[in-house]
């Protein structure tokens, strides 16, 4: 099960505990109804986390892009631009 499958069940059953809460009030015990409002509050911990680890795994996957990439010198760079204007020269 990925990620995204587990934040979106548990967004459905906090989404179902809230309206359980809103609309049952007056019949759910003082007790129950603490209990219903500690596990509202514990998914929301929760999806941060998932939310907090889905962004540094896409952030980590970008960093390491960037880090594969080929850093060229300035000899380098000049030697490609003059390689380039070259071939251009050449083709004209």
């Amino acid at each position: 099960m990925t990620l995204t499958e587990i934040k979106r069940i548990l967004e459905k059953r906090k989404y179902n505990l809230i309206n359980t809460l809103e609309n049952g009030r007056e019949e759910i015990e003082l007790s129950r109804q603490h209990q219903i409002y500690g596990a509202i509050k514990e998914m929301q911990n929760i999806l941060k986390i998932i939310d907090y680890h889905q962004e540094e795994e896409i952030k980590n996957d970008f960093n390491f892009k960037l880090s594969q990439e080929q850093d060229n010198t300035v000899f380098q760079k000049m030697t490609l631009k003059f390689k380039k204007k070259i071939k251009m020269d050449v083709e004209e």
